[in-house]
């Protein structure tokens, strides 16, 4: 009786352990992406054509992943603000992009925005000023080698 009571108590000790675990990862999401809207997006393009201030504009490998939040990461940045937009601008045999964002020690600290319209840019809000933060890219239809994508950074 003594040792399966010990059993016991050790089990539900690992079981105690575990619930903090899987309650935190939503907490930790404390990053709120929005995928731009039609109107959002002629706005966003009309006020960037107009006035250009692209923060990082480069090329990415994009590879395909159609499960979860994996990719390439690129776009890394120290925050000036509490938003930032990302969006890639082209991605020959690619329709759509997947993205995310983490913070410098690789966790999550936003959902995954899955089958974003190329050309389509995502924002996202806040942001802890001066922390480190980067993007991972994926798509659910590129091409099986991948492509070389451009992407811009507001």
């Amino acid at each position: 009786m003594k040792k399966l009571f010990s059993m016991l108590t050790a089990l539900a000790l690992m079981f105690s352990l575990c619930i903090p675990a899987f309650a935190a990862d939503p907490a930790d999401k404390y990053v709120v992406g929005h995928v731009f809207t039609q109107e959002e997006v002629d706005r966003f393009w009309n006020d960037h054509t107009a006035q250009p201030y692209v923060s990082i504009e480069s090329t990415v490998k994009l590879n395909r992943n159609t499960t979860g939040f994996q990719g390439t990461g690129c776009g890394y940045f120290t925050a000036d603000a509490q938003t930032v937009t990302f969006v890639i601008t082209n991605a020959p045999g690619a329709s759509t992009y997947n993205v995310g964002l983490l913070d410098s020690h690789g966790n999550a600290v936003s959902d995954w925005f899955k089958e974003v319209p190329i050309n389509n840019p995502v924002g996202f809000r806040n942001l802890i000023v001066g922390e480190e933060y980067h993007f991972v890219v994926s798509s659910n239809d590129v091409p099986e080698r991948g492509c070389t994508a451009n992407y811009e950074v507001y």
